[in-house]
């Protein structure tokens, strides 16, 4: 699977005689080629699946020499985008194998996005989908988050006729970064204030 890159049908054809079978599907993605470490869907939903991340000159190479080579000569590495996100992409990839990480990241939690969210909800239902969650449409209220744990809010500064009464009763109110940063590190934090919108203690 390419994101960000685009493959001629020559090469394509190269790679599928080499055994190399494209996907459009996230999940079904075994290697994924990419110019850098981009936050799109597809490179989010991929790293559920923990593929190896490629430098498309992978590719190139590869058709070059007639057969495909090791990907370890080839991973993909993005320092500025490691540095904006301050962390490690490597590191990151390992800990997607991990039990809980992976398509198990957010296993059994359920994420309410309210209407003004800047992110399209699609994305996000894909992404958090991919890594084992639930995403909800229905606006959240002290009623529904009591009713079950494991329920947060993804909201923003627009919506906040909606969270504040929430804020009141405790709850913390996240942005859309809690989401693409957890999925894109594969670690959420829950405490990193750029993806707290409004909380009891700011």
């Amino acid at each position: 699977m390419t994101t960000g890159v685009t493959l001629s049908d020559e090469v394509i054809k190269s790679l599928s005689k080499m055994g190399v079978r494209m996907t459009a599907k996230p999940t079904d993605c075994t290697h994924l080629v990419a110019r850098g470490i981009v936050r799109t869907e597809k490179f989010l939903c991929a790293m559920s699946v923990s593929p190896y991340v490629l430098k498309e000159e992978w590719v190139n190479m590869s058709i070059r020499s007639g057969k495909l080579l090791p990907e370890h000569d080839y991973l993909l590495s993005d320092a500025a985008a490691e540095r904006k996100w301050n962390f490690k992409f490597s590191e990151a990839l390992q800990r997607s194998k991990q039990k809980d990480r992976g398509s198990q990241l957010f296993k059994q939690l359920t994420f309410y996005l309210t209407p003004k969210v800047p992110i399209d909800s699609k994305l996000l239902k894909a992404v958090v989908s991919s890594a084992g969650g639930q995403v909800q449409s229905t606006v959240p209220t002290v009623r529904i988050l009591k009713a079950k744990g494991n329920r947060f809010v993804i909201s923003c500064p627009e919506d906040a006729s909606i969270w504040r009464p929430l804020v009141e009763e405790g709850y913390q109110i996240y942005s859309t970064e809690l989401i693409l940063q957890a999925v894109l590190k594969q670690d959420i934090e829950w405490d990193n204030t750029e993806c707290i919108v409004a909380g009891p203690n700011s």
